[in-house]
């Protein structure tokens, strides 16, 4: 699937936490955040890059101007390490899980 026709079935299909600080462009969709602290946030978001599709999660934060801007805190994987990343995600859940 073209990633402009992904874009627009997530859209439609998938409720996505709007990141209406962070301006949009046409080679990323923003699907969510959690706020670290006040200035801090971890953004969600897929993306194109040459023809390959990729899911991040990026350590944004706020400058005193207001903006928002990434840093260099974070990982960018293919789609094709999405069940890998998935299964370490699950194991830091049973992990988690034994704390408590």
């Amino acid at each position: 699937m073209e990633f402009s026709e992904l874009k627009k079935t997530v859209r439609e299909r998938v409720e996505i936490q709007e990141t209406e600080f962070i301006k949009e462009n046409e080679d990323a969709l923003n699907i969510g955040f959690m706020e670290m602290n006040p200035t801090q946030r971890l953004i969600f978001s897929i993306s194109t890059f040459k023809g390959k599709k990729y899911f991040s999660v990026r350590t944004w934060f706020q400058a005193e101007s207001g903006e928002w801007a990434p840093t260099k805190k974070g990982i960018n994987l293919s789609f094709d390490k999405f069940a890998e990343f998935q299964k370490m995600v699950q194991i830091f859940a049973q992990a988690i899980q034994l704390d408590q």
